[in-house]
């Protein structure tokens, strides 16, 4: 559940930005596998999930991230910079691709309508598939016996 954001700047967690950023997001199951082996890491340490793993205390900025661990690991990984904002986008146009329900996507990014979502990521949406193929196998048994 997503219902309030941490910034460096902010002493305290915060509201979200706008009100469709306060959602319920579907987990996907390698991605709560993942998030249940890192809580056997950290739950006793402050309840963060995430931590410094070469301090093992909590994370004190974006740079230290950006510096210390991510740009290490896209290079580990031979991928060219980007930088962690990035993800987001790369989880939609991924999950568009694989011809998740435009909808869902935009619910699970939080943005308030589809058309938000159908904009920015249209050349991903999958269409691939024969158009009109999915309705002609529901309802195409059906229209048939009607003719007869």
């Amino acid at each position: 559940k997503i219902n309030k954001a941490h910034t460096y700047a902010a002493k305290n967690d915060e509201s979200t930005k706008t009100k469709s950023s306060n959602r319920e997001i579907d987990m996907l199951p390698h991605v709560e596998d993942a998030l249940i082996n890192q809580k056997q890491h950290t739950l006793l340490q402050g309840g963060k999930v995430f931590l410094n793993p070469h301090t093992g205390k909590q994370w004190t900025g974006d740079q230290q991230i950006r510096k210390g661990f991510w740009i290490p690991l896209l290079k580990k990984a031979d991928v060219r910079y980007r930088n962690p904002y990035q993800t987001r986008h790369t989880f939609a146009s991924m999950m568009l691709s694989a011809g998740e329900n435009l909808a869902w996507v935009s619910a699970q990014m939080g943005h308030s309508n589809v058309l938000i979502t159908a904009k920015t990521y249209a050349r991903w949406i999958n269409n691939n598939e024969q158009h009109g193929s999915k309705a002609a196998e529901m309802y195409g048994q059906h229209l048939g016996n009607i003719e007869n």
